[in-house]
């Protein structure tokens, strides 16, 4: 992965099989980002997870070829989870499925672009949704 910081955006290239969420994490520690929004993402990736929260839990699926992601964009917290990204992904035969993002493994390149906002954001879990929302005033 190559990155920097230009004021408050950070911009990486990953790499062929980096884990995308490991380094997005890892994007995460190394800026101290306590809040943040994922504005962009392209790229292509492999061996992927996305779900679908059906009130509970989240219905997912897996697809081990590669797809090409058309787009990527979520928000960094404090607190776990710290990620939360939704992609939109192009098969091979051209036809788009998206959802939550679980785990993706990068092939052979990400493009992204990270807005580190000053203060934090926080996930504060609503018994209603059973989920951990978002909180930007926290």
């Amino acid at each position: 992965m190559k990155h920097r910081i230009d004021k408050n955006f950070i911009i990486a290239k990953l790499d062929k099989d980096e884990d995308l969420m490991f380094q997005l994490e890892n994007l995460a520690v190394l800026y101290n980002i306590n809040a943040g929004i994922i504005l962009t993402g392209i790229g292509m990736l492999k061996n992927f997870e996305v779900g679908y929260f059906n009130g509970s839990n989240y219905d997912s699926i897996n697809i081990n070829e590669r797809y090409e992601l058309v787009s990527m964009h979520g928000s960094i917290t404090k607190n776990e989870p710290r990620l939360h990204i939704h992609v939109g992904l192009a098969s091979p035969k051209k036809e788009l499925i998206g959802g939550h993002l679980i785990r993706a493994t990068v092939d052979p390149l990400v493009e992204l672009t990270i807005l580190k906002i000053d203060g934090s954001f926080s996930r504060v879990y609503n018994p209603e949704t059973n989920l951990k929302e978002f909180d930007p005033v926290i």
